[in-house]
């Protein structure tokens, strides 16, 4: 393991480049600051600069009343004290040391400054340097699994991911698939009477006043969150049909392809779309084993523009949950259903 010793004041300027570019969060390198205070701190600071970093923090939850089963808002937990203690990492982010991070291997760097320097940017950004140091050692704490995300697993995590929302998905599709009116000359949603059979006891539901598919539309707006038919298609084509070979997809790869090519059309000297591809192409090369992701040119601009069309926000997920989509409309990290 090589480590890297950056200047606290240069990672607070790029905080906002990792952060919009990288789904950084400051608690991703919550231990290294922590070591920066023990080490230069060890008896405290005062209590009138401390003043200036307290926090309040929630030490008694109150499980919020029970609005009913449509309403994420019935698990929301609901603080009911709270006391006040010292942001360590806000305050070393203010001072003038440095922190140590861990890069991914010994030759890293010196990769790095080669491939920099072969697109001829050695000496053109500095910025574009230390971001892409940054974001390796980031992706070197998610493959250990010691990454700290915003996302808190429960035991109803996987289940939810891996067998409930594909039945989700599955419901949605049914309920969104459409059938063309000749009369009406256009098509229509669905609403036939709807059989329900347990392997027991077969019954048929009229729907009136589709009272049942309105009902279902609404628990899936929460608790599964798409948009589209061909949004819950592609969610279940693209992660839970049985896949042959490598992952058709790769969610840290797409993250980091998605942030190193922004981050090279805002700060490098490359003229080109194509030469910004290649060299984000080259720079994943670094990180990831060959064959885990697509190296074509063509589908790399294709898959970023994809990204671009969708809205895409970058943010890691815990390393067993990567490939898997939470809905965004429902708060609660514990029920997830």
């Amino acid at each position: 393991m090589t480590s890297y010793t950056l200047p606290i004041p240069e990672l607070k300027r790029l905080e906002p480049i990792l952060e919009e570019l990288f789904g950084y969060r400051r608690a991703m390198f919550e231990n290294e600051l922590l070591n920066v205070y023990r080490t230069k701190y060890p008896n405290g600071i005062s209590k009138e600069v401390a003043n200036n970093y307290m926090i309040a923090c929630p030490f008694l939850n109150e499980i919020a009343v029970d609005n009913g089963a449509f309403d994420y808002h019935r698990y929301a937990p609901r603080p009911a004290s709270t006391s006040m203690e010292l942001d360590v990492k806000s305050f070393i982010m203010d001072t003038e040391h440095e922190i140590t991070i861990a890069l991914p291997n010994d030759t890293i760097l010196k990769q790095l400054d080669k491939l920099l320097q072969d697109y001829g940017e050695k000496d053109s950004s500095e910025t574009i340097r230390t971001t892409l140091l940054i974001v390796a050692a980031i992706y070197d704490k998610h493959v250990k699994g010691e990454l700290y995300t915003e996302i808190t697993m429960s035991e109803n995590t996987l289940p939810y991911l891996q067998q409930v929302r594909p039945e989700m998905l599955k419901l949605f599709e049914l309920l969104n698939t459409k059938r063309y009116s000749p009369s009406k000359k256009k098509e229509l949603r669905v609403f036939n009477p709807i059989t329900i059979d347990n392997g027991v006891k077969k019954i048929t539901l009229e729907n009136s006043c589709h009272w049942l598919t309105d009902l279902l539309d609404d628990y899936l707006q929460i608790y599964l969150g798409v948009k589209s038919l061909e949004e819950a298609q592609a969610e279940l084509k693209e992660v839970y049909a049985e896949k042959k070979g490598r992952k058709a997809s790769n969610v840290a790869c797409n993250l980091i392809m998605y942030g190193t090519f922004h981050l090279l059309q805002k700060y490098s000297s490359l003229k080109t779309k194509s030469e910004q591809i290649r060299m984000t192409l080259d720079y994943m090369k670094l990180l990831f084993e060959e064959g885990s992701y697509n190296v074509d040119e063509n589908s790399t601009n294709a898959a970023i523009a994809y990204l671009v069309k969708q809205g895409y926000k970058p943010q890691w997920k815990p390393k067993q949950i990567e490939d898997y989509n939470f809905s965004p409309n429902n708060q609660s990290t514990e029920y997830l259903w």
